[in-house]
């Protein structure tokens, strides 16, 4: 649990929680532009979050495609229903 809300802990990844709730699939440019950061540190963020069970990760040619683990707990199913209506 320490992991979760360590990965919970930065803005950027909340950002990024609540741009793919919505069942998109991104690239990391995407996601990058979206949430006004760096190809490199948006990387980092997606690793942390893929590590802690958030993000699954597609490859589809060149391009890693983001989108939010399908069997996700119900504790985190429950956070990112509230990440998504936090506004």
């Amino acid at each position: 649990m320490e992991k979760v809300y360590k990965a919970l802990g930065a803005r950027k990844r909340l950002e990024i929680l609540k741009l793919l709730a919505d069942g998109k699939e991104l690239a990391v440019g995407d996601i990058a532009a979206a949430i006004h950061l760096s190809f490199k540190s948006t990387s980092k963020h997606l690793v942390l979050l893929r590590q802690v069970g958030f993000l699954e990760r597609r490859q589809f040619g060149f391009a890693g495609l983001y989108s939010l683990e399908d069997r996700l707990p119900t504790l985190l199913q429950q956070l990112i229903k509230q990440i998504r209506q936090a506004g």
